[in-house]
């Protein structure tokens, strides 16, 4: 193995353009993961245990039903945005947003009454209408910020979504703090439902400004719908995107039901920290799938590998420097959060070495989702969920936490596997760090298929 190629490109990114754009988003990743895990501790240390349980389950049951009431529309829409853009077909363009709208509406509406319903069964009707204001306008949000990303820039985009949805919430646990008022938890969903509000309101008018700057006429241009067409990938990529939300929060559900809410609060504690590396290479990948698409549908080939270097020299930077800072302070970091949690560093050393797996394997995922192979994507999700929840339904009743964290390990090794193996097989693109030594690509790239 040569690691001289490499080190020369280390020394060269800072003359890079992509590795700027890059590192702009990853500062600003970077923020966002502080302050959300700073939402966290505060959490975590001015709640009793048992709330703060209660505030992970509903927080992450809400977190994954609001990306099962997107419809898949978040990916469907930056994909459209790219892809009639690039073509210049207005009509299609404008078909696409409306289709995306009439979607997302009625997947808020079919997937927001029953978890009303749910909630109220055992929380009261206030906390039950807050989370479920939480789902909606968090739903909504994510898929304008996903259109925004193509449209506008990685900074209104996810960089403004994750940043208010963090900040305000924060802010109102350090107001209870400092006042010694009563910390309630219907007002933390309340403080992120307006937050999603404002956010989205802002998004939509730079999108709007956008579209009118590139398309003057866009509002008395004609639509055109492809309806059998987009149905069909929404349907793919509404499966797809369910099930990978099902990976970052449906564990924590499952344990507070299996186990109890205070150990569902110590299990979302270690997740968080675990996926804190992870979560600072998205920014790479947002970034990345900001340019993919017009440089696949271009087949830009020289310029793609370029972009696909260049972030998997960050992802490898940020993912060694994660392990170096979880596993070696991680006894300090969960003392931060809260000293009971410190028994639990064996747990979160396992975690880590799964989201370090998923980390490593890049945007492999966003490339079969981009180019059309939505099918083999939800696939190897689907399959990995079904993995996961069967381990945790033999291994926690056995081991506790520990069966947990080794089935949710398990499952992420096995799907950062299978993501790379299905990239190179389909697109002919290696997104993983591996690329650098084994690479840029095993061939010539396949264009998309429906």
């Amino acid at each position: 193995m040569k690691f001289g190629p490499t080190l020369v490109k280390f020394i060269d990114l800072r003359n890079n353009a992509g590795i700027r754009a890059m590192t702009g988003a990853f500062a600003l990743r970077v923020l966002v993961t502080i302050v959300n895990l700073g939402l966290v501790t505060l959490a975590a240390r001015t709640l009793s245990g048992h709330d703060f349980g209660t505030y992970s389950m509903l927080f992450s049951a809400a977190g994954l039903l609001s990306v099962v009431a997107t419809f898949g529309q978040q990916i469907f829409i930056m994909r459209s945005w790219s892809e009639y853009t690039s073509a210049g077909d207005e009509p299609k363009l404008k078909g696409a947003m409306t289709f995306t709208a009439l979607a997302s509406l009625a997947g808020t509406i079919l997937v927001g009454l029953p978890f009303f319903f749910w909630v109220s069964l055992e929380h009261d009707t206030l906390l039950a209408t807050s989370t479920t204001l939480y789902l909606v306008c968090f739903s909504l949000l994510l898929i304008s910020a996903h259109v925004t990303r193509g449209a506008v820039g990685v900074g209104v985009s996810d960089g403004l979504t994750y940043l208010m949805v963090a900040t305000c919430p924060a802010i109102y646990l350090l107001g209870c703090v400092v006042t010694g008022a009563t910390i309630e938890i219907h007002t933390i969903f309340l403080t992120i439902a307006a937050a999603s509000c404002v956010t989205m309101i802002v998004q939509m008018t730079l999108l709007r400004r956008r579209v009118h700057a590139q398309f003057p006429h866009f509002a008395r241009s004609s639509s055109a719908f492809e309806l059998r067409t987009w149905s069909a990938r929404s349907a793919k990529l509404w499966i797809s995107s369910s099930l990978e939300a099902a990976n970052q929060y449906a564990d924590v559900v499952i344990i507070g039901y299996l186990m109890s809410p205070t150990v569902a609060g110590a299990y979302f504690v270690t997740t968080r920290i675990a996926n804190a590396f992870a979560m600072a290479t998205a920014a790479v990948y947002i970034s990345s799938t900001r340019h993919f698409p017009h440089l696949y549908y271009s087949q830009q080939h020289r310029e793609l590998d370029g972009l696909l270097d260049s972030v998997a020299l960050v992802t490898l930077a940020i993912v060694g420097g994660g392990l170096m800072v979880v596993l070696g302070g991680g006894h300090w970091i969960l003392y931060l959060f809260n000293a009971g949690y410190v028994p639990y560093y064996g747990a979160l050393a396992i975690l880590t070495a799964g989201t370090a797996a998923v980390a490593a394997s890049g945007p492999c995922g966003s490339i079969l989702m981009l180019t059309g192979h939505e099918g083999r994507y939800l696939a190897i999700i689907g399959g990995t969920v079904l993995l996961r929840a069967a381990g945790f339904f033999v291994l926690i009743p056995l081991f506790g936490i520990s069966g947990a964290v080794a089935a949710t390990a398990m499952s992420f090794i096995t799907q950062a596997l299978l993501m790379r193996k299905a990239s190179i097989q389909l697109a002919g693109i290696d997104g993983s760090v591996l690329r650098l030594v084994r690479g840029r690509r095993q061939r010539p790239f396949t264009q998309a298929a429906e």
